[in-house]
This record gives C-alpha cells, sequence and structure tokens, in this order.
C-alpha cells in the first residue's frame, strides 16, 4: 500500500476581509523632487499629480543628515536650544498625530520622514487642526530663481487660516533673518506611520505539538489492472480544503519587541495572508492524494480517500517589516520563538474496498440468455451467468452433500460390522466355555 500528497495551489481565503486598505488617493514618492521636476509641475500637472490627492516624497539620506544637524546640533544661538517646533504624522494619507523636534533628535531622524506640499496640508488638513493652539511647524522652502532650499518654520495660524499669499512666511532656522513665501514652493515635513507589519523569511524551529481532529472523506477512485500479471497500479484524486492559521499575537506584541498593535501580514505558502486583529486568517488549499496496491489480473478495486485534520502548533522566527503603503516597507526587527497554530489536513490514507458475499446473486438454470441471472463481480460491475457456468455452480453446489453423504454412509457400515463382529465373538467365547465343562465330566463318570 503506497500513498503520497502533493501540494497543488495555494491562494488567499476569499471570505477573509483584509485588515487594511490603501488610501487610493496617497501616493509615496522616494524619488527627490528636482528643481526641474517642481518648475514643470507648476506648469503642466503630470498624469500622476492629478491622480493622487496627496503626495509625499521621502527624505534623502542628506536631507535627513542636514535636518538632524538643523535642529539638534547647538549652533550657538538660544533661539534653537528653546525651540519646540513640530511636524505632522501620516497614517496610510490620514492625520494620525503630531511630534516635535526633540523627537527627531533623539532617534536621529530614524523615522520615515517626507516632504508634503504646504497647498496640500491646507487643503487636507487644515480643517482637523485646532485654531487655538499656538505652534510652530517644521518646512523646507525652495527658491527656483537662486536654486537654493533651506530649512524653515512657519505658523500654525498660517496653515489654519488658509493663507496662501504674501502674507504666509516661513522663516529660516538657526538665525530666522530670511524668510519666504508661498511662490517658494513650501512643503511640510511629516512622519509616515506603518500600516501593517510583516512577517518575513519565516523559519520554523523543531519544536512542534500535533493533536488530531476529526476524519472526513476527501474523495473516491478505482484502480483497474487490466494486463495479466499481477501489479503494483497507482492512482490519486484531487481534493481541496481551508487552511486555518490562528498567530499568537502576544508572542509578537511583547514588551521586548516594542511593537503597535497593528494588523499583521504572514507569508505563507508563496502567498501573504492577511490576519485579522485576533491574529487568525485562512487559506484555501488544493492538494492532490496518490495511492496505489498490488492489484491481480484482469482485477479493479474502489477505494476511498480519507484525510486527518489536526491541529499543529509551532513556533518560529521571522523578520518584521514596516509597510507604509504603495509597495514601500522597511525592515523593522526580527524576533524569535512566536508562536502559531495551522488547523489543516496533515495526512490522507487509502481504505480500500472489497465485495461482500451477500451482493452475489444466486445462480440457476435458465434458456433465454435475455433473462438470464446476473451476479456481482469484485469490482461491483454485473455480470450475466451463461448456462454452463450454471450447471457448473449446480454440480459444485452438489458435490460437499455427496461427500458428507458418503461418510455418515460409511461410519454406518462401520458401526453395523463392529456390532456384529463383537456379537459373534461373545457366542464363540461362550460355546468355548461350554465345550471345556463336558470334557471335564466325562471321565468322573466312567
Amino acid at each position: 500500500m503506497y500513498i503520497a500528497t502533493l501540494v497543488i495551489l495555494g491562494s488567499l481565503f476569499p471570505s477573509c476581509l483584509p485588515a487594511f486598505v490603501e488610501r487610493s488617493d496617497f501616493c509615496i514618492e522616494t524619488d527627490p523632487t528636482l528643481l526641474i521636476d517642481i518648475g514643470r509641475r507648476v506648469v503642466i500637472p503630470s498624469e500622476k499629480d492629478l491622480k493622487c490627492a496627496i503626495t509625499a516624497t521621502t527624505l534623502t539620506a542628506k536631507e535627513k543628515a542636514s535636518l538632524v544637524e538643523t535642529l539638534c546640533k547647538d549652533h550657538g544661538t538660544t533661539t534653537m536650544k528653546h525651540s519646540f517646533h513640530h511636524y505632522f504624522k501620516l497614517r496610510n494619507g490620514e492625520l494620525s498625530g503630531r511630534g516635535v523636534q526633540q523627537d527627531i533628535c533623539e532617534e536621529n531622524a530614524n523615522a520615515m520622514l517626507a516632504w508634503v506640499p504646504y497647498s496640500t496640508m491646507m487643503q487636507h488638513y487644515a480643517a482637523e487642526l485646532n485654531p487655538k493652539e499656538r505652534l510652530s511647524y517644521i518646512a523646507k522652502a525652495t527658491n527656483l530663481d537662486r536654486e537654493k532650499t533651506e530649512l524653515c518654520h512657519f505658523s500654525h495660524t498660517d496653515l489654519v487660516n488658509g493663507v496662501a499669499d504674501k502674507l504666509f512666511t516661513c522663516v529660516v532656522m538657526i538665525f530666522e533673518d530670511n524668510f519666504y513665501d508661498v511662490d517658494d514652493n513650501i512643503n511640510v515635513l511629516v512622519e509616515l506611520q506603518p500600516l501593517v507589519y510583516q512577517l518575513r523569511n519565516i523559519t520554523y524551529l523543531p519544536w512542534r505539538n500535533v493533536t488530531n481532529s476529526y476524519k472526513m472523506l476527501l474523495g473516491n477512485g478505482v484502480l483497474k489492472n487490466p494486463s495479466t500479471q499481477r501489479k503494483p497500479i497507482y492512482g490519486s484524486v484531487n481534493y481541496a480544503f481551508v487552511e486555518k492559521i490562528r498567530l499568537n499575537t502576544s508572542s509578537i506584541y511583547n514588551e521586548g519587541y516594542h511593537l503597535d498593535k497593528l494588523p499583521l501580514l504572514l507569508e505563507h505558502r508563496g502567498a501573504v495572508l492577511d490576519l485579522d486583529e485576533a491574529g487568525e486568517g485562512g487559506m484555501d488549499v488544493q492538494k492532490q492524494a496518490y495511492f496505489g496496491r498490488t492489484m491481480d489480473p484482469h482485477s479493479d478495486v474502489r477505494v476511498q480517500v480519507i484525510g486527518q485534520w489536526v491541529d499543529q502548533h509551532r513556533e518560529f522566527g521571522a523578520d518584521v517589516y514596516e509597510y507604509y503603503g504603495h509597495g514601500l516597507a522597511r525592515f523593522k526587527l526580527p524576533i524569535t520563538g512566536a508562536r502559531l497554530t495551522f488547523v489543516r489536513i496533515d495526512n490522507t490514507e487509502p481504505v480500500f474496498e472489497a465485495a461482500e458475499s451477500s451482493n452475489l446473486a444466486k445462480a440457476s438454470l435458465f434458456r433465454d440468455m435475455d433473462s438470464a441471472p446476473v451476479r456481482l463481480s469484485v469490482n461491483g460491475s454485473m455480470e450475466q451467468i451463461t448456462e454452463w457456468e450454471a450447471d457448473e455452480e449446480e454440480e459444485s453446489s452438489f458435490y460437499p452433500w455427496f461427500v458428507i453423504s458418503c461418510l455418515l454412509i460409511g461410519i454406518v457400515l462401520i458401526a453395523v460390522v463392529y456390532g456384529v463382529v463383537r456379537v459373534y465373538h461373545k457366542r464363540n467365547k461362550q460355546k468355548q466355555k461350554y465345550e471345556l465343562a463336558n470334557t471335564n465330566n466325562t471321565p468322573a463318570s466312567a
């Protein structure tokens, strides 16, 4: 008996709703914006500009170094030491909070920082801000004529009131001896926050704990050996099931990793599985089970493939990536000792059927072939019985009774012969005693 299983296809479970949806009109650019591109966009907006209502352009390594140098180093002025300029935080294009420049200095600008045009911030986010606050925000200004870019800060009031004329001012950082207006291409500093965590490069540890559940019928098949020799015959059955994954989220969001409670994406079977808030998800899996056995010539047998459901508990290590949307992801940290449970069909086994004696038809004599009786073959098909087969079966059924009758008659004959011999022997013995007594009495009378 042989059996094997082959994975055919793994796909996302369609009924599993995604834990997040990327905002289509929020775009992220990773290439720096050149001066020539800024001039072109002012005249003729590109197709991408028309599609993306909000575009965030990430900072280059050189821009981050300049930002840290300007905001965090001592330049000999008391203005920068006591400054508490702010920046915005966006998640999937939505305003999620604000940070201060000290956060940038403490993290050495390790966050995913980006630039968003001032006009975009005023159009999409100004209505969410409290007009009574008195804050200032970090930005950069680019003068096309002078081909110069500098860090500056502007007031919260200008953004809330929608100041977009010559009254707007963005004061240069450090010495604050110059300023820019809205015609100088003002871009506001924002921090992009991740949408989800991706668990990549999964490595399963040796530890596992398997608990068997119920069994179920996966499919039926037939093995046939049409040749005249006894040989092994093989077959296969396709089957499908929904594999469920239950991730122990407490093993991910523990104090040692300092991860926010975001949705999780898990790499599994060559696909990316979207888990819900409880860490559960599912996949449609299609497999093929192979089986076989050695069969007699000109025989066939039916087979049922039975699947065993199991709860398989595993430990794994993975690399955690922060996903910000539109294909932008960044490595966060490695984790180990995380746990999950697979609920799936782990193995299969074939069950071969055999014909039962109660299914065999009784033979009888007949003349008309159309009304000839039939009998069940080993594979369950119906076969007609010919006359010579019926005679042969009748003779074969008479033979046992003949043998039994002969044995009984032989036993009776043996018993009769034994009785006659015993009676004759007893009479002969009594006669000898009588003759011996007569012989002893004759001399005495003389």
